[in-house]
């Protein structure tokens, strides 16, 4: 019997289509078969007109009240929209399927402005940069106080007459200790691999080393990066994230590069195995593995055609 082939990357999943015996046509849900119809046009007519709206063509005396730098704001406000719209109908979709890949479309354009934004504001200054955001919310462009946790190191600090541990006690009831703890909780879900989660623990803690000269906030004892950072919250978020993973029967990644897959030269890559897509929640099984390598996807349907 003939195995079926699940879709390919980037093909989006659609509901089961059922056979109703009249003409052999495929219904979906009425509830959600519109989210698998292509609508480009009306989603082009709706922006166009709403473009025309923004933009103050349909009120000039308004538009010309505005100041230039008013104009210019929503200008580059509208410049995002569209190409966000464009993102979340014309972009490749991602392996990601769930709950619908034009959510994940439209997050990958969020990350490209993003990335974009950060290469404008890499070309600016301190001062300058700051001002710029300002243009983003008033709020913001303002140097915000920093707090030093390695001005004293000392565990034990006999001088101070309400308590001899402070220094202890104001690190462990800092607001970082929560966000380590659920950062790496997050991470661990993500990455779904002990090995690589905590050599990025490490590492993360050697470049707040590296850096604190510039930031004074990465300058801290070598109790607190050690100890309670990387051995206590980056451990606990690493353990409860895996366990999370594992209670609900997730697939954990190795993460290998490419000097230790299987040589493109070599006789044969990986045995076909159907199917191979991440997006569809299978794992690939190569000789008798348990664990997704994700490195390995692209790789996993090529075979040797005369095996």
């Amino acid at each position: 019997m003939e195995a079926k082939q699940r879709p390919r990357h980037g093909e989006e999943r659609r509901p089961p289509a059922t056979d109703n015996g009249g003409g052999g046509g495929e219904e979906y849900d009425p509830w959600t078969a519109w989210l698998y119809k292509p609508h480009t046009i009306s989603v082009l007519l709706v922006g166009a007109c709403l473009l025309i709206w923004a933009s103050g063509a349909l009120d000039p005396e308004g538009a010309a009240a505005h100041s230039s730098l008013t104009s210019i704001k929503r200008g580059v406000w509208a410049m995002i929209a569209a190409f966000l719209a464009y993102c979340t109908l014309q972009a490749p979709s991602t392996i990601l399927i769930r709950p619908h890949p034009a959510v994940w479309r439209l997050v990958h354009g969020l990350a490209v402005v993003y990335l974009v934004a950060l290469t404008f504001l890499l070309f600016q200054n301190r001062d300058d940069a700051r001002q710029f955001m300002k243009h983003l919310h008033p709020d913001l462009g303002v140097e915000l106080p920093e707090r030093s946790y390695g001005a004293d190191c000392r565990l034990y600090v006999p001088e101070n007459p309400k308590n001899k541990f402070i220094n202890i006690y104001e690190t462990l009831f800092d607001e970082f200790v929560v966000a380590h703890i659920l950062g790496w909780f997050g991470k661990a879900v993500m990455i779904r691999n002990q090995l690589l989660l905590w050599v990025l623990s490490i590492g993360f803690e050697l470049m707040e080393l590296t850096f604190r000269h510039m930031l004074p906030n990465f300058n801290e004892c070598w109790w607190d990066s050690i100890i309670l950072d990387i051995l206590i919250c980056n451990w606990f978020g690493i353990w409860a994230g895996m366990h999370t993973v594992r209670y609900f029967d997730g697939k954990t990644y190795e993460w290998v590069g490419l000097s230790r897959q299987r040589s493109i030269m070599g006789e044969k890559i990986a045995e076909p195995v159907h199917p191979c897509s991440m997006g569809q929640g299978s794992v690939a099984s190569f000789h008798g593995a348990t664990a997704v390598h994700p490195s390995s996807v692209p790789l996993c349907c090529l075979h040797d055609r005369g095996a």
